[in-house]
């Protein structure tokens, strides 16, 4: 039985495809179906229920799972904690980060200045089937029931996004209930501030009238900007995307949003883990 061999099972495992489990270990589909045959064999078990277009695992192979997930992670760990009594810190993290995209990036790259030899994957939305773990995740609410740990990283203000020349742009301030015949863009429903703003509107006693749902935050500024829409945005997170074209207000009520760290209790943190950790919370605590 191999490293490798493993590994190829603990991807298709959790893909449940061996087609997208060879493609992501860039490997041909039958040299993927023969590790997985030859480690059946070699265990004596069938592992997986092959059904027409789909794979599920067998009670054997969902033992053996369980099994492999924490004897890979282990020795994961294992190689990254001799590196780290080396005086070096590498191998790769693997971050869920749906708020604070920029903010993020800025905090890796002011982190591989002092640790180079350390790679990042990012994902901004869970993916099903995935064959990863996430290190951490970024977000407003935990993704899932095993990331039950967690911190708060900031709470930043919401102020209304509006057009330069916006009747509004000039004023200190706005009530929520006067935005009642606005049209509004937003971001789409995998964003904190899709529900944010919604309950927002519902609170000052109107739906909101919406004219643009978009998941890139540039496209939606650029609409707004054009006095199409206007929208709620968190100041620290957004203002690197603030020009002369676009205002922010605060609101009257005002509105807060946290952004927390999770991370996945039932995994040893480790070495990496646990020093991007300390250097993200005093990162963010720096911002304000």
């Amino acid at each position: 039985m191999e490293l490798l061999q493993l590994r190829y099972f603990l991807t298709v495992a959790r893909m449940l495809n061996i087609s997208r489990a060879a493609q992501y270990h860039m490997i041909p589909q039958p040299a993927m179906s023969q590790t997985i045959s030859r480690l059946e064999k070699e265990l004596g078990k069938p592992l997986f229920n092959r059904h027409r277009n789909r794979l599920t695992l067998t009670k054997d192979g969902e033992t053996f799972l369980n099994s492999v997930t924490r004897s890979i992670a282990e020795l994961d760990m294992a190689v990254q904690n001799l590196n780290y009594e080396d005086g070096l810190l590498c191998g790769e993290l693997i971050l869920l980060v749906q708020q604070h995209r920029g903010t993020i990036v800025d905090c890796i790259v002011e982190f591989r200045k002092k640790y180079p030899g350390v790679s990042f994957r990012i994902f901004h939305a869970e993916e099903q089937n995935s064959p990863y773990d996430y290190d951490l995740c970024i977000s407003c609410t935990p993704p899932s029931d095993q990331y039950s740990n967690g911190t708060c990283l900031i709470t930043e203000k919401l102020h209304l996004m509006v057009a330069a020349n916006h009747p509004v742009a000039q004023k200190g301030h706005v009530h929520f209930e006067d935005l009642k015949n606005e049209e509004f863009a937003l971001l789409d429903k995998n964003n904190s501030l899709w529900s944010h703003t919604v309950h927002l509107c519902e609170q000052s006693g109107f739906e909101p009238k919406i004219s643009m749902i978009c998941g890139d935050l540039h496209c939606m500024t650029k609409f707004v900007a054009a006095g199409m829409a206007v929208t709620m945005g968190p100041e620290l997170s957004w203002r690197g995307i603030i020009n002369d074209k676009v205002r922010f207000i605060p609101t009257i009520p005002e509105k807060t949003r946290t952004t927390y760290v999770f991370w996945n209790s039932h995994r040893n943190p480790g070495r990496l883990r646990q020093t991007f950790l300390d250097f993200l919370i005093e990162y963010f605590a720096n911002l304000t």
